[in-house]
Parts: C-alpha cells; structure tokens; sequence
C-alpha cells in the first residue's frame, strides 16, 4: 500500500506541475496585436552638402505616448516608417540618396537604430520614402513612454541646394496579453 500512496503522490505532483506551466504557456501564447498610426510629423531636410555619411534630417521632441491606460501591455515595436517630400522637385529628391537608416532616441536610453536600407532597397518612388524597419521585434516601449526623437542618418550620392520640407510617418504595433 506504500508504493501505491508514493506512486499516486508522484503522480498529482507531476500533473500539476504539467497543468501549471500549461497555464503559463498559454498565458503566454494569448496575446492581441493593434497597430497606431502615429500622426504625421513636420521636418525640413535641409541641403546636403556633402556625399559623406552623416546626418540627414530629424524630429526632435516628439511627444511621449501615454501607454499608462493599457493594462498587459506587452512591447511597442515599429511597423513601417515612412518620410514624404511636400515639394516634389526634380533636383532635390530622394534619388540623391546612397543608403538611410532611422535611429530613435530618448533621454537615458542607448539610442537604437530601427530602420534602414540602401538604395536599390527603398528608392521606388524619390518623393516617398518607404525604409525597411530594421528587426520585428525590436521593443521600443521605453522610448515612446518619454519624450523621444527620431534622426535620419545616411549617405548621398549627390548634393542638394535646397532645403526640403517632409513629413514623417511611422506605424506601431502594440501587443497586449494576459
């Protein structure tokens, strides 16, 4: 009769060792992914003097994205970025543009690059600007719960005269979960 106590003891043990981590798993696994637009963001390209790698334009301050209301929130990760010529000028387009990347920034964090390509890559179209975001799951829910701003960096293949205005447009993914 001992043996049969030990084995069925084992046995709840291991069964709810197994239905307790189940839950965890699909505590996990149950999530829901909505995507934001952000609103539109004025900036002004200003003329690139020089073909060297450096930096192109930039928002700065943008506002901080009150995420306190959301309970599970789980990460914030870009989706798409977009940058838009308001002028449409032959001379000062986005075809004087070698390679681009996007970097996000906010005080007290370390400054992470999440987006970026090179010319055959996002030229379709020299007014807009489509750039490839550069990992999935790059989590940046630290950054748009302060205040944080974006730079455009990138190298040009030719120089501009003139100064561009643009805007800037990104879209989130924001996952919430158990």
């Amino acid at each position: 009769m001992k043996i049969s106590n030990k084995i069925l003891f084992l046995s709840v043990a291991v069964m709810t060792f197994i239905s307790l981590s189940s839950c965890n798993k699909i505590k996990d696994a149950i999530h829901a992914d909505v995507d934001i637009d952000q609103a539109s963001i004025d900036i002004t390209i200003p003329p690139i003097a020089t073909t060297e790698e450096g930096k192109i334009a930039g928002a700065d301050n943008i506002s901080a994205v009150d995420l306190s209301e959301y309970k599970g929130l789980k990460s914030v990760t870009l989706k798409s970025i977009k940058v838009e010529l308001k002028e449409q000028d032959p001379e000062a387009n986005f075809k004087a543009l070698e390679k681009v990347s996007v970097e996000i920034s906010s005080a007290g964090l370390e400054t992470k690059v999440i987006a970026g390509a090179t010319n055959t890559d996002f030229v379709t179209n020299k007014y807009t600007l489509n750039i490839p975001v550069s990992g999935a799951n790059i989590d940046i829910r630290n950054f748009v719960k302060n205040t944080f701003s974006y730079t455009i960096k990138g190298k040009a293949h030719s120089k501009t005269t003139k100064a561009i205005p643009a805007t800037i447009t990104a879209v989130y993914t924001v996952r919430f979960g158990l």
